[in-house]
């Protein structure tokens, strides 16, 4: 469940910020950061095999991914406007819910 809301989570962050008419860093930085969570998401989301990644670093790059969000959204606020501070902080404030609510165990 926690790979297909990241995978949701990175199509918003691709298509949001071009349909909400920001301006062309803000676009560039949404299609940075949701393909990065996207990769992220499909690189968590099988147990074992090629390409997937420990369980540790995928807890800590959702950590660091939020918080670039975070980051992003109050540097693109000033930037671009409210309209990339209230898209990106959202996106990093849900993400940070993600990660927090998931346990990062095998079940």
């Amino acid at each position: 469940m926690h790979a297909a809301i990241e995978l949701a989570l990175a199509g918003c962050l691709i298509l949001l910020p071009y349909a909400a008419g920001l301006s062309a860093p803000a676009v560039m930085v949404g299609i940075a950061a949701g393909g990065l969570l996207a990769g992220l998401a499909i690189s968590g989301s099988a147990s074992q095999g090629r390409g997937t990644i420990p369980l540790s670093a995928h807890a800590v790059y959702d950590w660091a991914i939020a918080t670039g969000l975070v980051c992003a959204g109050i540097v693109l606020g000033f930037v671009s406007g409210p309209a990339a501070l209230i898209i990106f902080f959202a996106a990093g404030a849900a993400e940070l819910a993600l990660s927090a609510s998931t346990t990062y165990s095998r079940a």
